[in-house]
């Protein structure tokens, strides 16, 4: 029997800077009801539990218990994941914060600015922000991982 090439696809919705919205929640869910992960990178400004299934690392504008950092393993990959109010958010400093991690991939909120990068052999990611985008929309990104292969995506946000 022949296999799919979707069999070997993960993939993960990455949203940040959400400021009080949970719309994105269940609209983002419908889109991709077989993401791998969920993750949001702070300033929801709401519980984690008002968030779920997103898990959620602590931005400058929450007060609820969230982590100041996660380092996820996603395939063979490894995300370092902070919101990004606490450094300079320097290519330099991005690159060697991730191999302090022994990460390959680093995603920071904060900027509310979409960019994704490759900085020798670790990538940067910027989702943007659902919410207020200091950029035309607001934007999310999808890290998808088929058949080993790493592509990472800006998508925009579509209300």
């Amino acid at each position: 029997m022949a296999s799919s090439i979707l069999e070997n696809r993960i993939y993960a919705v990455v949203a940040s800077d959400s400021h009080h919205d949970t719309e994105f929640i269940s609209k983002l869910e419908g889109m991709y009801p077989n993401a791998y992960l969920y993750l949001h990178l702070g300033d929801s400004e709401l519980p984690p539990e008002y968030i779920s299934p997103f898990a959620g690392v602590i931005g400058n504008c929450d007060y609820y218990k969230y982590p100041e950092y996660k380092i996820i393993e996603f395939g063979k990959n490894r995300m370092y994941l902070f919101h990004g109010d606490s450094m300079r958010l320097t290519e330099d400093r991005l690159y060697y914060k991730a191999k302090e991690n022994n990460c390959n991939i680093i995603i920071h909120g904060h900027t509310h600015s979409p960019y994704v990068k490759k900085v020798d052999d670790v990538y940067i990611l910027c989702p943007g922000s659902i919410r207020y985008p200091r950029f035309e929309y607001p934007t999310y990104a999808i890290i998808d991982i088929t058949n080993d292969e790493l592509k990472i995506e800006i998508k925009e946000y579509i209300r």
